[in-house]
């Protein structure tokens, strides 16, 4: 038979096996009958390519059933501990891992195997077992480049868990060197992590020890970065501009771009411009006005007596007394280059937003909760009721030796949100809240909750009541209520005699006499009223009616007005009144700022006057002594400014934006306000 005749022949038996196949069957199934289980696995391939696992688990498993040492087995054996890991059970796909490894060593899903339990340990979070098992793996040197390449980086993160950065930063940057051109861009990401833990000067170290050679790209890319976070703004602006002259391809040099655009429009401020937004117009425009005077007086005294140069200016928006109006003023001075903004009174949190978004600080003047969690660049100086109910639980408790308190507080929102403050000061600081009444707004009889505070409201039951003079007295009686054993020796011993005229007699009760008012019990050391001057007038009053007389009395500043000195009259002694200014202090910076605010305006100053003088003198005085050229040293100098001596206490913000005073404490001597504190 020649060739021709051969091929001939080979054709039509092939075309004859074609046609009688069924029709539905895939062509290449013909040639896989006699490879037992490779459907199997090709269906198992399917599953697990759906994340149906546990479908995809059965199948591979059948499949080694079927062809334990087929061509495939290790591959499946491989799957099954992948199936484990997608169902976080990392314990069990260990254990399969190592099996692989362990029987069938020298393949590639062993390889792969040993990834894998690098990687179940770090899900786990057992960072010091895979840095262990890291180790393990590159003293047998059994990996490829890619593989190797992939454990390292694990490792690397290890280290960064550990908060071990250093390590971190060292096995990054070797995984960097041995990363190729499309590897790189992946690993720079985790080098620049652990490199944003350095310092700035850390980076330019090991920038000149790499000599302009990669990584040195991300490295100047973090250092910049860096600089940033620490309000070095110059200096990382200086650096973002240096890396995109050098590095102008780099995958990073299209955001450092947008990083010197950001900081240019946003960070620095102009010719140390302070920006107010007070409410000049509608309903609070009183407060408003006061307000301005305040801030006007800071900053020409900041222009006269401070290094500042330029002199500090002052750029004034209306808010209205409008929420929007508010936000819009804000906006403006941002974009206007003010170095820091006072106020508003009003508004909300949408003005304090906008401070936050365009990154400028701001000092709010409000008492509203909550301000401060706009974001870092939102400080609040102002008298809040947690402050106030610090200060006067503080001095009763630490100077007073108070430590039983009762509570009477009007049943509204002011009464309640101080009396939990209150509540909570008391706990705080070792005391004890022994009666607490509550009272309606609008009643001005205060008898009702003052008897229940000293337990003069309710009758005596029967058995309580006062017994009779001769039953008291007689003997009989005595020793039916007294056993013997548990009488006075003096008694047993027949010196106790009794009778009316008899000095202490076993009277157990002694009745009154018809006319006698009840006594009160009076087991507190002082009581918190947090109500207006005129309601605590009239309860001041009928406390001491009722022989309430030797408590301290404690209120809020709203008490600091001659009205409740004319309601409660010479009843008013013993009170601790807190307030975030007093004029008549005897503190020589509040009587110079009082003498020239007079001077100026005619007129004696406020709280109000007091706090936006002091938020404005903190803002210049930070620009003058520091030098301060942007937003972010700015912002970051008033959280790490030391307590400033101000005319309304010494004042200090915490890293919360929320300002810590130390308020004044008054009392009432001789029909005056007169500084008990500090």
């Amino acid at each position: 038979m020649n060739k021709k005749h051969s091929i001939g022949i080979c054709l039509f038996l092939l075309v004859l096996v074609t046609a009688c196949a069924p029709k539905d069957r895939p062509f290449r199934d013909i040639f896989q009958d006699g490879q037992p289980g490779q459907v199997l696995f090709e269906k198992a391939e399917q599953k697990y390519g759906q994340s149906a696992y546990s479908e995809a688990a059965t199948l591979y498993r059948q499949y080694l059933e079927e062809d334990p040492d087929g061509a495939r087995a290790a591959d499946a054996r491989f799957k099954l501990g992948m199936i484990q890991m997608h169902t976080r059970d990392y314990g069990r796909a260990r254990e399969l891992f190592l099996e692989l490894i362990r029987e069938i060593p020298d393949t590639d899903a062993a390889g792969r195997a040993r990834v894998g339990v690098m990687r179940s340990y770090m899900e786990q979070g057992d960072f010091q077992e895979a840095l262990a098992y890291w180790r393990k793996l590159s003293s047998e040197d059994r990996l490829e480049a890619p593989r190797q390449l992939r454990v390292d980086l694990l490792a690397g993160d290890a280290w960064m868990a550990l908060g071990r950065f250093d390590r971190a930063y060292e096995m990054f940057l070797s995984a960097f060197e041995r990363a190729g051109k499309q590897q790189r861009e992946h690993v720079g990401k985790r080098l620049l992590a652990a490199a944003f833990q350095m310092t700035p000067e850390r980076l330019q170290a090991e920038l000149d020890s790499l000599e302009g050679n990669p990584p040195s790209g991300y490295l100047m890319y973090q250092q910049a970065v860096v600089l940033a976070a620490e309000a070095r703004i110059g200096d990382s602006l200086s650096v973002f501009q240096k890396f995109v002259d050098r590095f102008p391809d780099h995958p990073l040099a299209a955001e450092a771009r947008e990083e010197i655009e950001r900081i240019s429009a946003q960070a620095f401020f102009k010719d140390n411009r302070v920006g107010c937004v007070l409410p000049l117009s509608g309903r609070y425009e009183v407060f408003g006005q006061r307000a301005l005077k305040g801030v006007e007086l800071a900053v020409y005294q900041a222009g006269s007596r401070m290094d500042l140069s330029p002199q500090a200016q002052l750029v004034v928006r209306d808010s209205g007394s409008d929420p929007q109006t508010a936000k819009k003023a804000v906006e403006e001075l941002a974009d206007q280059g003010v170095a820091a903004i006072i106020g508003p009174m009003t508004g909300g949190s949408a003005p304090l937003a906008a401070a936050q978004e365009k990154g400028v600080p701001i000092i709010s003047l409000t008492q509203k909760s909550g301000v401060t969690e706009a974001g870092a660049y939102v400080f609040r100086n102002f008298l809040t009721p947690e402050m106030q109910v610090s200060a006067v639980v503080g001095h009763a408790v630490e100077q007073l030796g108070c430590r039983r308190f009762a509570v009477l507080y009007p049943d509204e929102a002011y009464g309640k949100t101080f009396f939990h403050q209150f509540w909570d000061q008391v706990l705080a600081r070792g005391g004890r809240i022994v009666g607490a009444e509550s009272y309606d707004p609008d009643q001005t009889d205060f008898a009702e909750p003052i008897k229940k505070l000293a337990g003069l409201y309710y009758d005596l039951p029967e058995d309580l009541k006062p017994l009779e003079p001769d039953l008291a007295e007689s003997e009989s009686f005595i020793r039916a209520v007294m056993p013997e054993n548990q009488m006075p020796s003096e008694r047993r011993a027949g010196l106790w005699p009794l009778g009316s005229e008899a000095a202490g007699k076993p009277r157990i009760r002694p009745r009154p006499e018809e006319d006698d008012k009840p006594q009160p019990i009076v087991d507190f050391d002082a009581v918190f009223i947090p109500d207006s001057p005129e309601k605590a007038g009239l309860i001041i009053p009928q406390l001491r009616y009722h022989d309430i007389n030797e408590v301290y009395l404690l209120g809020t500043n709203l008490w600091h007005s001659p009205r409740l000195i004319q309601i409660a009259g010479r009843q008013l002694r013993n009170a601790v009144i807190p307030e975030g200014f007093f004029a008549y202090s005897r503190n020589p910076v509040v009587k110079a700022f009082v003498s020239e605010f007079k001077e100026i305006y005619g007129e004696t100053p406020g709280f109000i006057e007091a706090v936006a003088y002091d938020s404005a003198l903190m803002i210049c005085r930070q620009l003058a002594e520091k030098k301060i050229a942007n937003r972010p040293a700015l912002q970051k100098a008033l959280v790490e400014m030391r307590a400033y001596g101000g005319v309304t206490g010494k004042t200090r913000f915490l890293s919360s934006g929320e300002a810590e005073k130390e308020l004044y404490l008054l009392d009432v001597i001789d029909s005056r306000f007169v500084q008990i504190a500090p």
